[in-house]
């Protein structure tokens, strides 16, 4: 359409300067065709295009000969160039309508020439600008589109992103919520699930003792007085091809008819669901236990122990360069040694908040050796860990360990420390002891041991911690749990 406009304008202004002549009509068709040409670049216009290349300089071609014809720098037909010009600029951008313009601006000059009209220094400098500055003009026109374009449709995916993000995170927190409405409904509780079953094997069974026994020997629920031989039928619960638990039965007769053992199978497989609903939310509470890990991890590497690492240079600078008596240079150096070893406490834990919290206790305390100088003291560990405790509960008791044994390590001048101890699933004794100096438990326990830090962990788990130490005698830690059946 731009050539076309072009070409009425064209059309027009030579009529009205010079007439209808035979040359005008000649050069009205020349032009034509070379509207033609335009038309047949249908494709985006874009650089490396050949076939818009050989277009659009045959349609400038086209329209110098008209040039020539009608007069030429003096020539209405020197809008069609220009049109050409633009829907080079619009659409491939200055890589395209430089070449194009050059090629018009000579075009236009050699049809002067040859049409033998006069030349004037304003025509040949004045046409030339016209195509240059349509070119650069429009070709920023064109970047600025592109650039707008561009951030729009960036816009458009971020918001369709942003859109989608949001949708799967309010599906995430009605999930959660879902989640949250089971961890604290009764239906999990495998104690009330299995007292149910026993209150449906009753009817089944009315005259027989029973009790169900879940993993660890935990006695669940219990009907009647259980004699103290040996069951006349046991019934596994199983689930995921997995015996979570089992039914014990005493009947008088021994047997149970084939519909009793379906009635009675089917009134105990809710006891399995239970048991493996549980242990899914206790999955989730080690999740979620050990994302607060990372966080603290980070915050502790990446904020608290440069904050503390600071200071312990500004120490240093001071002791330096300050100008100190002996008792404040003492004084400064036992500060910046006790710096010292709060950073290195601070990466400690740095390193146990970002361990892989999956391993068990005894595993955990094993770990703990490669802490120990080739010339430090003796490490022995002897924990019989029968079952893995709880995530939860592995997490505190593997922090206790470690928070007894590097105070072991780092005060009590030790030659042996030992970390002994008992694990189940449900409960668990462990002791870390050593044979150093002791120290006055009433004086100095709590700033030296950190026990306030201790006994908070233990607190959050339910256990009972103990610590005894005498000089030159030793210190003993000892921590305790059993978990409620």
């Amino acid at each position: 359409m731009v050539h076309v406009g072009a070409l009425a304008i064209a059309v027009i202004g030579t009529a009205v300067t010079d007439g209808i002549s035979s040359d005008a009509l000649i050069a009205t068709l020349v032009a034509s065709l070379g509207v033609v040409l335009s038309f047949s670049v249908s494709i985006p216009i874009q650089r490396g295009n050949l076939r818009m290349y050989v277009a659009l300089v045959a349609g400038v071609a086209l329209f110098s000969i008209a040039v020539a014809l009608t007069g030429g720098l003096t020539s209405a037909f020197v809008v069609m160039p220009v049109a050409s010009i633009f829907l080079a600029a619009v659409s491939g951008g200055i890589r395209v309508a430089a070449p194009i313009s050059v090629i018009s601006v000579g075009g236009v000059l050699v049809a002067s020439w040859l049409s033998g009209s006069p030349v004037t220094f304003d025509a040949v400098v004045r046409i030339p600008a016209i195509y240059v500055i349509t070119a650069i003009a429009f070709s920023e026109v064109q970047r600025a589109l592109r650039t707008e374009s561009e951030r729009a449709e960036r816009f458009a995916q971020t918001t369709t992103a942003a859109a989608h993000r949001r949708a799967r995170l309010e599906e995430t927190h009605d999930l959660l919520e879902d989640l949250l409405a089971v961890a604290t409904s009764p239906d999990i509780n495998a104690v009330a699930a299995a007292q149910d079953a026993l209150r449906d094997v009753g009817i089944v069974a009315p005259d027989a003792p029973s009790r169900i026994i879940g993993g660890g020997d935990v006695i669940l629920a219990r009907r009647g007085t259980t004699p103290d031989i040996d069951p006349t039928d046991i019934i596994d619960i199983i689930r995921a091809e997995r015996t979570l638990a089992h039914l014990e039965l005493w009947l008088d007769d021994g047997v149970l008819t084939p519909r009793q053992h379906t009635a009675i199978q089917g009134a105990v497989t809710p006891v399995g669901l239970a048991l493996e609903n549980d242990e899914m939310v206790q999955q989730l509470a080690g999740l979620m236990i050990q994302r607060e890990r990372v966080r603290l991890a980070r915050e502790l590497h990446d904020d608290i122990a440069p904050s503390v690492a600071s200071v312990g240079l500004a120490l240093d600078t001071v002791l330096v360069t300050g100008d100190l008596s002996m008792e404040e240079e003492r004084t400064l150096e036992a500060t910046r040694s006790n710096i010292t070893s709060l950073v290195d406490r601070i990466r400690n834990r740095v390193q146990d908040l970002r361990a892989d919290r999956s391993v068990s206790v005894v595993e955990h305390a094993h770990s703990l050796v490669g802490e120990v100088d080739i010339d430090g003291p003796t490490v022995v560990v002897d924990i019989d860990e029968r079952t893995p405790p709880r995530p939860a509960i592995a997490v505190e008791v593997g922090a206790l360990i470690t928070e007894a044994f590097r105070n072991s390590l780092s005060h009590a001048d030790a030659t042996v420390i030992r970390i002994a101890g008992r694990i189940d699933d449900r409960s668990g004794h462990i002791s870390v002891e050593d044979n150093g100096t002791g120290f006055d438990l009433a004086s100095t326990a709590d700033r030296r041991y950190g026990l306030v830090g201790m006994k908070e962990r233990a607190n959050l788990i339910g256990a009972e911690l103990d610590v005894t130490s005498s000089e030159d005698r030793g210190t003993r830690v000892e921590v305790s749990w059993e978990e409620a059946t």
